[in-house]
């Protein structure tokens, strides 16, 4: 795994990186060694930008071109471990900035952005790398930091294990800025199920153990019932306030979990325009 591998984008013009204004947007990225006939669409992966646009701006200011951070998983094979092989001065194709960033899919209005103007408690739903990617862009983002001052900024991130989390030396620097940093392991469910045997989980865990163990779906919401909606004070106590005032990121979430996690908060009562997405499902 590789995370952080910085690209520095040589554009057509000098204002690429201007499109890049809010975290959650996304490139497409992918060697030139690609063979062109099977065409880009077919070949290009679309990486979430994992820096925010003030850190981008701010290392591209004295140089020639435009630099973004993406993170790289070289394990899933392909062109991700082709990308994660290479050299520092190695040249890739990047698209142009995609996506409107976090965003609800249910009023072009709600976003990252008017949640600050409207002064809303936020909560952050990171699963996995991909997940993190996009949320560490948000943390790190300065009307964000200056935000968590004066009201209740969240993060929760379910990864493996502490061993395999990413970004971990940053932690600690997002708690200082005053947001509440969680993880979740999902080691410890698979350890429960382990120890129960063949029997599945309440929760729903896998019974696999060892290297064989898989994580799925319910294991992932297994922890987030824990983290998020089984505190004694519900999830308010999360959120920092009422539920309906308050603004919920997600990401790195699969299609029928996000789903899932999605009418579980508006049950809560989050609003659903509320609920801002970056991925593409």
């Amino acid at each position: 795994m590789l995370y952080g591998r910085k690209i520095q984008a040589v554009p057509d013009t000098a204002r690429w990186i201007e499109s890049f204004t809010v975290p959650g947007q996304f490139v497409g990225v992918r060697p030139t060694t690609q063979d062109e006939t099977n065409g880009l669409a077919d070949n290009q992966h679309l990486y979430t930008i994992a820096c925010s646009p003030y850190e981008s701006r701010r290392d591209s200011a004295y140089i020639g071109g435009s630099i973004i951070e993406v993170v790289i998983d070289k394990r899933n094979g392909g062109d991700q471990s082709t990308l994660a092989d290479m050299a520092p001065g190695a040249t890739v194709e990047v698209s142009q900035v995609v996506g409107r960033g976090f965003a609800s899919l249910f009023n072009s209005y709600s976003g990252l952005p008017s949640s600050l103007e409207e002064q809303r408690n936020i909560l952050a739903i990171a699963v996995g790398l991909r997940g993190i990617a996009a949320m560490r862009a948000v943390l790190n983002w300065a009307p964000v930091q200056a935000h968590a001052t004066s009201h209740r900024v969240s993060c929760v991130y379910v990864t493996k294990s502490p061993s395999s989390a990413a970004f971990l030396a940053e932690w600690d620097q997002w708690r200082e800025a005053g947001i509440n940093f969680h993880p979740l392991y999902t080691e410890s469910m698979l350890k429960s199920s382990s120890e129960d045997g063949e029997a599945p989980a309440a929760n729903g865990s896998s019974s696999s153990s060892g290297s064989d163990a898989v994580v799925t779906a319910a294991d992932i919401m297994g922890l987030l019932d824990q983290g998020l909606f089984l505190h004694e004070h519900g999830i308010e106590s999360v959120l920092g306030g009422r539920a309906s005032d308050a603004t919920v990121l997600l990401a790195g979430l699969g299609g029928d979990i996000a789903s899932a996690v999605a009418k579980e908060l508006t049950f809560k009562g989050v609003a659903w325009e509320r609920l801002l997405f970056c991925d593409y499902f």
